[in-house]
């Protein structure tokens, strides 16, 4: 029994993870190698995620697939946090009807980890660990959307991201002494339901030379429902229920809200910058809630579990990013770069909680490659792309308070490196 209690308490005490893996590392190659500067130069299936309204920006169909790869070299207090390094593949879906002057187009994005439907990982708020890198790169992202090309001028595009919660419809355990002998049973019923959240997107060209684009996406999260129940009989002993309830939140993904420009300087050099806002302080997913009623003939019958706030605080992103494009005879080749800056929304840990998370510089470099028409092999573009990118994080030092914890402090700093290739074909 007293077994039970503390893996529940210690459930309580797990702290989420946060983010996604297509905000941390971008969709496909090409946005990984300018460091998801994309918002106003995208389009296809690699536009559902940045901004869906460049999706209907293409004339024929097309598909997406790539598979990514990062090491995550992260450090706690000199330690190696054992943070465990992501890979998956991207699938990206395209397909555009022209209907009179206007284009109307459905898109689907797909990151499906090699690992993990969704990693969930029971971490106690006191033990310092990364919140927003420990699982965000380990679940399933789905993201279907309509896009409408209603000029050469103006685009818009609007969706749902896709993700499962985990309810437990009824967790049980009969435990006890019969005749001198232990017995133990348990029935587990847990039911997956769905939450979704909207993606709006926006593609102004005022100019053949500028893009404008602008994007949002809602709030997401993973909510976590357990209602577990201990029946317990130890004859002459204690004899009794042991009801435990826990609400808890995973897999936060913040309202955020996107705006770039991309400027062609000339025909083969594109400049992209834009700014993105990120709704942290809607974050509560550190803060659990955890009811424990024991009605075992012992005290105290209610076991409370009591948490500070999280207080974490909305971020502004920017990122920027080139790409250099030449042509020669039916093949086009591409060098892109990008620059991303990262705050951390989590404040100094200076009490209970021990969430660890840094300001990222993200650094991307990638090649491109698309082979035009080679008849009668090819009737069709198909592209190649290369993507790598650098997270630099930044050192922070905590120093704990040192009434409550004298001569704690916590150091934590790290790289991340990630390669991602992409292959886009046209039909």
């Amino acid at each position: 029994m007293r077994a039970l209690l503390t893996i529940a308490f210690l459930a309580a005490l797990a702290a989420p993870a946060a983010a996604e893996p297509l905000d941390t590392f971008g969709f496909g190659a090409r946005a990984s190698s300018m460091a998801g500067a994309t918002t106003a130069a995208t389009r296809g299936s690699a536009a559902t995620h940045a901004n869906p309204a460049g999706v209907a920006s293409i004339d024929d169909p097309e598909v997406t697939l790539g598979w990514g790869f990062g090491h995550m070299a992260l450090s706690l207090s000199g330690r190696d946090a054992r943070v465990l390094d992501p890979h998956g593949t991207d699938v990206g879906l395209a397909i555009p009807v022209r209907i009179g002057a206007t284009t109307h187009a459905f898109g689907l994005a797909l990151y499906l980890p090699d690992q993990f439907i969704a990693r969930l990982q029971l971490i106690p708020a006191t033990e310092p660990h990364f919140v927003r890198l420990d699982n965000d790169a380990h679940r399933v992202v789905a993201e279907p959307v309509y896009s409408l090309r209603l000029s050469p001028y103006f685009s818009v595009g609007a969706g749902v991201s896709v993700l499962t919660n985990v309810a437990g419809n009824g967790i049980t355990f009969n435990v006890g002494i019969v005749g001198g002998e232990k017995v133990g049973e348990s029935a587990l019923d847990v039911s997956l339901p769905t939450s979704v959240t909207p993606l709006v997107g926006l593609l102004v060209t005022p100019t053949p030379r500028v893009r404008l684009g602008a994007s949002w996406r809602g709030e997401l999260d993973l909510g976590l429902k357990l209602d577990i129940l201990a029946n317990v009989d130890v004859a002459g002993v204690v004899t009794g229920d042991a009801i435990i309830s826990l609400r808890a939140i995973n897999y936060f993904t913040p309202h955020r809200v996107n705006a770039g420009i991309a400027i062609d300087v000339s025909e083969e050099l594109t400049l992209t910058a834009e700014i993105g806002w990120q709704a942290w302080s809607r974050f509560k997913g550190g803060v659990p809630d955890l009811k424990v009623l024991v009605a075992l003939g012992i005290s105290p019958p209610l076991v409370p579990a009591l948490f500070p706030e999280d207080h974490f605080e909305d971020t502004w992103s920017p990122r920027a990013g080139a790409e250099w494009q030449t042509r020669i005879g039916r093949t086009d080749f591409a060098v892109r770069a990008g620059y991303a800056y990262e705050p951390t929304p989590v404040p100094e840990q200076t009490g209970l909680t021990s969430f660890a998370d840094n300001a990222r510089h993200v650094v991307g470099f990638g090649l491109g490659l698309t082979l035009r028409a080679f008849q009668p092999i090819l009737t069709r573009p198909v592209s190649f792309d290369l993507g790598a990118q650098w997270h630099h994080l930044e050192s922070r030092l905590t120093i704990k308070d040192q009434q409550m914890f004298p001569g704690v402090t916590l150091r934590s700093d790290g790289e991340i490196v990630r390669g991602a290739m992409t292959m886009t074909v046209a039909f």
